[in-house]
């Protein structure tokens, strides 16, 4: 009895073990836009859910280039595509604004705007 307790004991501790080391940190990214214009973020092709109208948070993201497209509301801008970078185990911030008649990302951590395009050394 107490090898097999034992034994079950073992087998628990080597599966939480491989979990822990294959187990990837996960990040998250948070859009906030303006009170006045609406907008959705495409993630890889696919629509996102909209939980409110001002802002978005795209969680479960891995480490690395991620490409998004903010749509408008009605349509009434054109769509803008970014590329960003995914921290590692941690989250980014970034503010929709409306500067020379183009969307621009201003990264909150950095202290920059992003310009859209699907070049990663934008973000750099």
């Amino acid at each position: 009895m107490v090898v097999r307790a034992r034994g079950i004991f073992v087998v628990t501790c080597f599966i939480l073990f491989v979990s822990n080391v294959f187990a990837q940190p996960l990040s998250y990214l948070y859009i906030q836009g303006d009170k006045t214009t609406p907008f959705y973020v495409k993630l890889h092709g696919r629509m996102l859910p909209r939980y409110g109208k001002n802002y978005c948070i795209i969680s479960e993201l891995s480490p690395g280039p991620v490409e998004i497209e903010i749509l408008f509301q009605q349509n009434a801008y054109p769509s803008e595509k970014f590329t960003l970078i995914v921290p590692e185990n941690g989250s980014r911030g970034f503010l929709l604004s409306k500067k020379e008649g183009e969307f621009d990302l201003y990264d909150l951590q950095q202290k920059k705007y992003l310009k859209p395009g699907k070049e990663e050394k934008n973000d750099h």
